[in-house]
């Protein structure tokens, strides 16, 4: 059974009820947890994992990580004893954590869009893949020859302080496509695709955890746009 994934439809949930459908034992007094919802991010995408905490009448363990693996969403807790399958927990994710993981994805996006709008991305730098986590950076294939910091953090600034909407939703490839700023390889064609938008700039394809507005995001510093390999390495900081 697939776990459904509440934090695609509402970043902002913070708790759930929850049932354990499987457990899987591994060392040490650690546990995998498969259940039938969630409100807890996998790592991936670039985004670092949701952390928190299981409790109920009956048993309570800390969630270290949480990852995808086979299309499953296991939760990873330290506990000295395994629950039952079938139990009811109540989860409550460490918010701040999470949240400082939604504004620097976001950040990731907002760099992103400033670069399209620059006229830079996706003819003469395409974009590869991101990592949101302590140090963030983005890598496009592609190199400009010249040295675009200034005008890209100018740029990512100007896009918070208009403070523009961020909106998530599915949609089919093909109404994607008509939006979106650029379309990752890839991407299946034969299901909705979950979309992130952002106002009066466009769109792209994404399954990460995002904060409402570019305001709620802060002020962006690009710390670096350093070239490797025919790749453009960009590196952000809040």
């Amino acid at each position: 059974m697939k776990t459904q994934e509440l934090y695609l439809n509402d970043s902002y949930l913070k708790e759930m009820e929850a049932k354990i459908l499987e457990v899987q034992p591994e060392a040490n007094g650690r546990y995998r947890l498969l259940l039938d919802k969630t409100v807890f991010y996998p790592m991936g995408g670039g985004q670092p994992t949701d952390q928190g905490k299981f409790t109920s009448a009956s048993w309570s363990a800390d969630v270290y990580q949480v990852m995808m693996k086979d299309g499953e969403i296991w939760h990873c807790v330290n506990s000295p004893t395994p629950p039952a399958a079938g139990l009811t927990v109540h989860g409550a994710m460490n918010w701040d954590r999470r949240y400082k993981n939604m504004r620097f994805h976001s950040a990731g996006h907002v760099v992103d869009f400033a670069v399209f709008l620059l006229g830079y991305s996706p003819k003469t730098l395409i974009p590869l893949k991101g990592d949101h986590g302590k140090k963030p950076y983005i890598v496009y294939q592609g190199v400009l020859g010249k040295d675009i910091r200034g005008e890209l953090e100018n740029k990512s600034n100007e896009l918070v302080e208009k403070d523009l909407k961020f909106s998530w939703f599915f949609q089919p490839f093909a109404d994607l496509e008509k939006e979106a700023i650029y379309l990752q390889s890839g991407l299946p064609t034969n299901k909705p695709l979950r979309t992130l938008k952002l106002e009066t700039v466009g769109a792209v394809a994404d399954g990460g955890t995002q904060v409402r507005s570019t305001k709620e995001v802060g002020k962006i510093t690009i710390v670096s746009v350093e070239q490797k390999d025919g790749n453009t390495i960009i590196k952000y900081l809040l």
